[in-house]
């Protein structure tokens, strides 16, 4: 047993069981891991390979339903613009949809009747838009650069096309029933009045669903459902 003196004179003696604990505790060091186990490392990639499988199909039907929204926009963008193109122009325009396809062709029709000049009180002249009353049609030759053609996005198709018949109409149809037999739609007429054919317009995609374009004849409104089941 150890012994000492202390500062009073006293005496002291070290237990030497507290001598061996504090050695072994200081000269002992706890091992320390640098890297994972391989275990660790196959469950943290099960871990991962199951959220993948649970995500990637939820992020496809999001994209694909913007991809049907983004579609419904843009036809509804294009019949907007082709409304106010008719009554700037002062003629006809047509848009025709290729049925099971991708692509949306645009092109004017001139009608005789579409404007006409007119003397009014003042003893003015003055341009009427008379294409409401729509008579005798001709069909101008087309311009490449004058023909417009719009692709929808990727996996987006025109599944269906429904156009109502009116009187107006028939001239129109009659010289475009050719393209028909060709896989492109009924013409949607857009005339110098502001008016329009009233028709639907259904694109879909197989995989994720469809959305209807509504345009109204007599206000040339459009409206774009939400995306739906087929």
């Amino acid at each position: 047993m150890a012994m000492g003196s202390s500062a009073d004179g006293g005496v002291w003696r070290a237990n030497p069981t507290w001598i061996h604990f504090n050695f072994a505790f200081e000269s002992e060091t706890v091992p320390r891991r640098n890297a994972f186990t391989l275990l660790e490392l196959l469950l943290t990639l099960a871990i991962l390979a199951a959220i993948t499988a649970v995500s990637i199909p939820q992020v496809g039907l999001l994209l694909g339903d913007r991809r049907l929204v983004r579609a419904g926009d843009q036809l509804r963008v294009e019949m907007t613009r082709l409304r106010v193109d008719a009554m700037r122009e002062g003629r006809v325009m047509m848009l025709e949809a290729m049925i099971e396809g991708a692509t949306i062709r645009i092109k004017p029709f001139y009608s005789a009747t579409d404007a006409t000049e007119s003397i009014d009180q003042t003893g003015s002249q003055s341009g009427l838009l008379t294409g409401a009353n729509q008579g005798v049609v001709t069909a101008v030759t087309v311009e490449p650069e004058v023909e417009e053609t719009i692709e929808l996005p990727e996996d987006v198709i025109v599944s269906a096309v429904g156009v109502v018949s009116a009187a107006r109409s028939m001239e129109i149809e009659q010289l475009t029933i050719a393209n028909q037999s060709e896989g492109w739609s009924r013409p949607i007429l857009f005339y110098p009045d502001g008016s329009t054919s009233t028709a639907v317009v259904t694109l879909s995609n197989p995989a994720m669903g469809k959305v209807v374009v509504k345009i109204r004849g007599i206000t040339g409104d459009v409206t774009v459902s939400e995306v739906m089941p087929l």
